[in-house]
C-alpha cells in the first residue's frame, strides 16, 4: 500500500503550494485573484513563491 503515502504527501505539498492563495482568501485580500495566478503560473520559481505569500500577507483587505 504505497498510494496512501503519496496522496498524503501529494495533499500537503499542494495545500502548500497553493498556501499563498489561501492566506489572500482567508484575508479576503482584494489581490487575491492576481495572488492566485501569480502563483499558479509562477509559484514553483522559489522567488515568485515568496513574493506572493508575502504580498497574501501585506494586500489591501476588502
Amino acid at each position: 500500500m504505497e498510494i496512501i503515502p503519496i496522496i498524503i504527501l501529494g495533499t500537503i505539498a499542494l495545500f502548500i503550494y497553493f498556501l499563498p492563495t489561501i492566506i489572500a482568501s482567508g484575508r479576503n485580500s482584494t489581490a487575491t485573484f492576481l495572488i492566485f495566478l501569480i502563483n499558479l503560473f509562477g509559484g514553483w520559481t522559489i522567488a515568485l513563491w515568496i513574493f506572493v505569500f508575502i504580498w497574501a500577507f501585506c494586500a489591501k483587505k476588502n
